[in-house]
């Protein structure tokens, strides 16, 4: 039996996903400026559905290949995989999580990582963003925090956020366009090679 928070956000996770789809439908394509393909995924979470929050991620990946995401909706995409039981596409969001704002996971495990002396490409990505989602850092319950410090302090996680601190450490100390093309390029295709082999 759903309680009436639970239903609140059934409803509006439904609505969200209806009014994507009349868009795509209408228009052929979808521009949402406001954000519902992020919300959609965290309602069903919130609503205690994660089997339709993984139907819908499975849509969205789909309809938004190239999306850069978005912190909140990385880690409620990793929650739903962890609560329906698949592991593998739960350990690549929580991946994705942990490296659209570094702070985020620490945070939910009591740990709060300092400000690194590194370039921060939007506000999404600094410490203070967490205060902005923290209406939705109460739902991993505490089993799910301990697998997120436990992913979060292994071998493959702690070289890949080393990786990204050096990366955008260099970024921070250069301006130089080619230089900075570069360093992405390479760290792009690091993150790609330990993605792919190792997740």
């Amino acid at each position: 039996m759903l309680t009436e928070e639970q239903k609140r956000h059934r409803n509006r996770a439904n609505r969200a996903r209806r009014a994507l789809l009349k868009e795509k439908e209408t228009f052929g394509a979808i521009s949402d400026g406001s954000g519902k393909r992020y919300q959609v995924c965290i309602d069903f979470v919130l609503s205690d559905a994660p089997e339709k929050a993984v139907e819908f991620v499975e849509w969205f990946e789909q309809e938004f290949p190239d999306d850069v995401g978005d912190p909140a909706f990385f880690l409620y995409a990793a929650l739903a995989y962890y609560r329906v039981g698949t592991l593998g596409k739960a350990r690549r969001y929580l991946l994705d999580a942990m490296l659209s704002n570094i702070y985020l996971l620490p945070h939910l495990f009591a740990q709060p990582l300092p400000k690194q002396d590194m370039w921060h490409s939007s506000n999404l990505v600094e410490p203070d963003f967490i205060e902005m989602i923290e209406e939705f850092l109460d739902a991993p319950t505490s089993e799910e925090r301990e697998w997120m410090r436990m992913q979060f302090e292994g071998e493959l996680f702690t070289e890949i956020r080393e990786k990204y601190i050096e990366t955008f450490r260099a970024l921070q100390h250069t301006r130089e366009r080619d230089v900075r093309g570069r360093i992405l390029g390479d760290w792009r295709e690091y993150l790609s090679s330990r993605r792919d082999h190792e997740i």
